[in-house]
């Protein structure tokens, strides 16, 4: 009977390590995924960052440009009330 019993209990714990194999690959796999999914979000944050610093800075500079431009025809309308 206790022949019967070990044998039970081996077969139990030889199932249940199986389970955790497999549950270990399957965690694995899902690490795996979860680390590329983190270095995509991480590279798309980076572009649309890089993005919106060039999109600010391209405005800066035409306001720039909008400015001058109303300073030249300010002086043109001078120079041209002058004449």
């Amino acid at each position: 009977m206790a022949e019967t019993e070990d044998n039970l209990v081996l077969r139990l714990l030889r199932e249940i390590r199986s389970d955790t194999q497999d549950t270990r690959q399957r965690m694995t796999k899902v690490e795996r995924r979860l680390d590329e999914l983190h270095e995509g979000v991480v590279a798309a944050m980076g572009l649309a960052g890089l993005a919106n610093v060039a999109t600010e800075k391209h405005a800066e500079g035409m306001d720039e440009i909008r400015d001058q431009l109303e300073a030249l025809r300010r002086r043109v309308a001078e120079l041209e009330m002058r004449t």
